[in-house]
């Protein structure tokens, strides 16, 4: 396949088709998709969505990745990527083997404090600075567990799961779907040690994230419906923890259902009911919420309406739910990354709607609020090109927004 980031979605369907001896109607028939709408991604005349292109890699017995190209190598060798990913490579070779190193493990509460840094780090998207920092931080925390045992064993393990989970959002934001399967194992062991059952349950959220890569979508709801019923009781407590535990797991369990093929109207229904709870879980809190493990709230549910009307085809209602959408300021300055991809999302309704200006000036609200996480987010590459094809007497933003992309 080519190496090529101008390769838009479609060309690389169109190539794993012919690859799989399939016809246009073989493979719509086969991945539940509209044949006028594959004819139309494969040529390029409309971008490809991603519950389109998972449909299309199930049926075509491949990752989504492939499809999408990630990861872009290019780009991340241009922004210094390739030495802190071989780096986390190396540090997840041992989670379970003491080694006895020259330099003990320092307090925990010193770790702990580096730990909380690097949470901030991944929160605000700072990609880089996360990548870079996290692999002493694995091999300290690792050789940590195996000299505590107890309360201070089970904080150790809290610690290395919430390292991992960072780890998790940088590769898996830039495409290393591979890695992060890893990382997930690694989180796992060490969730199942931390006494901790919300770092279990977060563990599982990732895992369903993976699922959108494979296509296995009912997987991931399935997933998502254990583990809303593992935190009922936290929930009924009222604990603040639970509920924000609770309001991501039906958020997540909304953009699955919404992609579970054959789509049908059960489908639909079944993810507004999901996002519907997610907002009482939203009322419930009264406001954002910053939380240890997930946090949640009023905004960002408003930004998963968005996502899950673009999500279901509905561009119109994708596009009126974005104009009701207000962000907090102190929402924005803390979830930047959540920002960025929100705007993705009002692009990608925008651009179906015909309004590629609007597109165009919400992909530049993306890439202010978080760069890199702009920079590798398959679906603004994807509308960047459908919108230089729709338009080639091509302005100078735009030319330069697909010169920074990599295109």
């Amino acid at each position: 396949m080519p190496d090529s980031s101008d390769t838009h979605i479609g060309a690389r369907i169109a190539e794993q088709r012919n690859l799989a001896h399939l016809t246009q109607r073989g493979l719509a028939d086969r991945a539940h998709v509209s044949y006028s709408l594959l004819s139309k991604v494969e040529s390029g005349h409309r971008p490809a969505s991603p519950a389109f292109v998972a449909a299309c890699a199930r049926a075509l017995g491949i990752e989504s990745s492939v499809l999408i190209g990630q990861p872009f190598t290019a780009e991340q060798r241009e922004d210094r990527f390739d030495a802190p990913i071989a780096a986390i490579r190396a540090s997840l070779e041992n989670w379970d083997i003491p080694l006895d190193p020259v330099t003990p493990p320092r307090p925990l509460h010193e770790i702990a404090a580096d730990v909380k840094v690097l949470g901030e780090l991944r929160r605000s998207a700072q990609y880089v600075k996360t990548a870079e920092k996290a692999p002493a931080l694995i091999d300290e925390l690792v050789e940590a567990s195996h000299r505590h045992e107890g309360r201070q064993g089970e904080r150790v393990h809290r610690l290395l799961a919430y390292t991992y989970r960072c780890v998790h959002d940088v590769v898996y934001g830039l495409g290393h779907i591979d890695l992060g399967s890893t990382v997930l194992a690694r989180m796992s062991y060490s969730a199942e040690r931390s006494g901790d059952p919300y770092m279990v349950m977060l563990t599982a959220y990732l895992r369903a994230q993976s699922c959108f890569n494979t296509g296995r979508h009912e997987v991931g709801f399935r997933l998502m419906e254990r583990s809303l019923a593992d935190v009922e009781d936290g929930v009924r407590r009222g604990d603040r923890s639970a509920l924000c535990v609770q309001g991501n797991l039906r958020l997540r369990a909304a953009m699955l259902a919404a992609r579970i093929r054959p789509a049908g109207k059960s489908q639909e229904d079944s993810a507004r009911a999901q996002w519907q709870e997610a907002w009482e879980t939203a009322e419930r809190l009264g406001g954002d919420t910053q939380n240890y493990v997930m946090s949640f709230g009023p905004s960002n549910t408003r930004i998963h309406e968005v996502s899950l009307e673009v999500e279901l085809g509905n561009y119109g209602r994708a596009v009126k739910a974005a104009e009701r959408t207000h962000l907090p300021d102190e929402f924005c300055a803390l979830y930047p990354d959540r920002v960025s991809h929100h705007y993705v999302d009002v692009s990608r309704a925008q651009l179906w709607m015909g309004d590629r200006q609007g597109a165009l000036s919400s992909l530049l609200k993306a890439r202010a609020a978080a760069p890199l996480k702009t920079r590798y987010h398959p679906q603004a590459r994807e509308t960047v090109m459908a919108l230089r094809r729709a338009d080639r007497s091509t302005s100078g933003t735009l030319a330069n927004y697909a010169r920074w992309l990599g295109i």
